[in-house]
């Protein structure tokens, strides 16, 4: 299949996928994730992440990191480390994503570098199957002051309505042989990557770093286009904690969710799947 445009990679969900929060947003930031795709919280007006919990996480990473700046190699290190796992867990993080998808989320997958990915354009929707539909959301909290040389996350408000969401099927189908294995979201890259670029280029959109400060917290929508930039200095650290979220009632491919007693709700998942 030569793909030429995005659109021969799309197929409209039904209705019932998109959460009702998105479709009839009822607060300003449920409007904000409808419109933007991307809601950020200012520790100093409303703190999602205690300071004791971002403290024990970085004490409990730097035991098990402190020679691998890029953290964990796994997907689900929160099933094996507790601080990470409260982290993810804190109340009032699970009530803000509840607030913007209408469901109980719990976490999945972990990105714990300390470095930034350097991951090119991209968006995480169709790495899930279509049952998750809209609910689906991932977080980037901020364990230190960020600064513009090293690497800041950076993304594109709105780019989570510009096309219809990207079917995993035909994904899979136009990579042909390399889209029936465990790397085929790495082999997407090649084809998606030049098409997201040359949409931004074609639209002249600047894309906005996230220059967070400790505790901030940046949640964005499972559609969003987003990446890693590349650092100006490689050797400055960008420490962040990255999360991914599903609603806990639209994850039949995983085991139940559970309560974490700090409140939020994670997949007790095998902690060694290796981070694609």
């Amino acid at each position: 299949m030569n793909v030429l445009a995005i659109d021969d990679l799309a197929e409209e969900w039904a209705p019932e996928a998109t959460p009702e929060t998105e479709r009839h947003p009822d607060t300003i930031r449920q409007q904000a994730w409808a419109d933007d795709g991307v809601v950020i919280y200012d520790r100093r007006k409303v703190g999602l992440v205690a300071d004791e919990a971002m403290t024990a996480y970085e004490v409990e990473w730097r035991e098990h990191n402190a020679d691998h700046p890029m953290g964990w190699p796994h997907a689900t290190p929160y099933m094996d480390h507790p601080a990470l796992a409260e982290l993810c867990c804190q109340p009032a993080l699970a009530e803000a994503m509840e607030e913007l998808t209408g469901e109980p989320m719990g976490v999945h997958l972990n990105l714990t570098g300390w470095r930034s990915t350097t991951r090119n354009w991209h968006f995480d929707q169709y790495l899930n199957e279509p049952v998750v539909g809209g609910f689906y959301a991932a977080v980037w909290i901020a364990l230190d002051d960020i600064h513009p040389d090293a690497g800041p996350f950076e993304y594109v408000p709105g780019s989570h309505r510009w096309w219809a969401p990207i079917s995993q099927r035909k994904m899979r189908n136009a990579l042909g042989a390399d889209g029936t294995g465990p790397n085929w979201p790495t082999h997407s890259e090649r084809i998606l990557t030049p098409l997201f670029e040359r949409e931004l280029a074609e639209r002249d959109v600047t894309p906005t770093p996230f220059l967070g400060k400790r505790g901030d917290v940046l949640i964005w929508h499972g559609r969003l286009l987003h990446r890693g930039s590349i650092p100006v200095d490689p050797n400055r650290e960008r420490r962040a904690l990255i999360a991914h979220f599903s609603g806990i009632h639209h994850r039949p491919d995983m085991p139940p969710a559970v309560q974490h007693p700090a409140g939020g709700w994670y997949f007790p998942l095998n902690g060694r799947t290796p981070v694609r």
